[in-house]
């Protein structure tokens, strides 16, 4: 397998949810994109992970990466913004298996866009413990966006609530869950100061054709210093520390803000005090509210710990390419110059579409601009 391959499609997918919006119903600012749901997943997922560990249950970290890559695909390509429940809904119209379906379609569309390796590679995490996990933590993420839009739900909300407190069930064999989904809980306050992090903007000084929250940048470092550490020949156990220490690499940025660079660069020793006081706040915020084993797994996986210096480099690598990576979203999208080919192919003369002459010349000044 050459995880080459997978650095441009998996690029594609990351800019796909960043644009995917959710909770499209109500009103909500965009501030809820797929991207910045996924990076909660895995945050959630990793404390979960930990806990069911400490439970005496073997968990092997490197699938998870690959989960969520694989989960990332599903969304980007197969469900969109379309609720599960409302997609097994329509699948019982016609007695189409909705999980074997999905999946099969999801691997399909994994293999077009890279190869058959590649494809079997990422879905190994497939009807496993950490998969279980994993869709857990989804369950528990859900449950902390709609708590939070709450205010801006109508008669609807209730169903919603439902249908996320019946999905859950499923999953409450699992250690630490219920502790972990309990809205009122210490785990679930953690939770909600990191989701904070999707209503802080990044490249804010400039206009631009799609946000890129704190949040969703989380996600796309991880992948990226995944890709990264296996491209350089770690195992997938360490490539996967990467991945997580990606994912945390800016939480504590829901206690600083986004602080610009060339500002902590520009004042001496400010990046180094900057460090000192969200270490800090972690202490004062987020460790009293978790148990001892997640506490010291979480220091594991801060970049700001010195005992993490080997990690730096490359991390830091991942940040600048996920930063380079938001840039290019701002271009307009390079699928839009095909998808207006396919428009212009149904302007036909069969009399079931109609346009006029001058609609045509539109499409064809819009199709030459790009």
């Amino acid at each position: 397998m050459n995880i080459k391959d997978l650095f441009e499609p998996m690029n594609v997918t990351l800019r796909r949810l960043n644009n995917i919006r959710r909770w499209t119903g109500y009103q909500t600012e965009g501030r809820y994109d797929e991207i910045s749901k996924q990076a909660l997943n895995c945050i959630i997922c990793f404390i979960l992970a930990t806990e069911v560990e400490a439970s005496g249950k073997i968990i092997k970290w490197e699938r998870f990466p690959k989960i969520a890559m694989y989960r990332a695909f599903q969304k980007a390509y197969v469900n969109f913004d379309t609720p599960e429940p409302i997609l097994k809904k329509i699948c019982a119209i016609g007695n189409i298996q909705f999980e074997e379906t999905f999946k099969k379609v999801t691997f399909d569309i994994i293999l077009e866009r890279t190869n058959s390796d590649i494809a079997v590679w990422i879905s190994e995490g497939e009807a496993t413990l950490e998969e279980d996990i994993y869709k857990a933590a989804t369950k528990i993420a859900t449950l902390l966006e709609l708590n939070e839009v709450q205010k801006h739900v109508n008669g609807e909300y209730g169903t919603n609530y439902q249908e996320i407190i019946n999905s859950m069930i499923k999953y409450s064999n699992i250690p630490c869950f219920d502790k972990l989904s309990d809205t009122k809980g210490d785990y679930f306050k953690v939770f909600k100061e990191i989701s904070k992090l999707r209503n802080q903007n990044r490249w804010a000084a400039y206009s631009y054709n799609v946000e890129c929250s704190v949040l969703g940048h989380l996600f796309d470092t991880a992948i990226f210093a995944y890709l990264m550490a296996i491209e350089k020949g770690e195992k997938e156990r360490k490539a996967a520390q990467y991945f997580f220490m990606g994912i945390f690499h800016d939480v504590p940025e829901a206690f600083t803000r986004d602080i610009p660079s060339p500002i902590k660069d520009k004042i001496p020793g400010f990046r180094e005090l900057t460090e000192q006081y969200e270490m800090k706040m972690m202490e004062q915020e987020v460790y009293p509210y978790v148990s001892e084993d997640v506490e010291i797994a979480l220091k594991k996986v801060m970049m700001e710990d010195k005992e993490n210096a080997e990690f730096k480099p490359l991390l830091k690598g991942a940040d600048y390419l996920s930063a380079t990576s938001e840039i290019w979203r701002q271009y307009m999208d390079p699928n839009f110059a095909e998808t207006m080919v396919r428009q212009g192919n149904q302007f036909s003369s069969d009399g079931k579409v109609q346009v006029t002459e001058s609609a045509k010349k539109l499409y064809e000044k819009m199709l030459k601009s790009l």
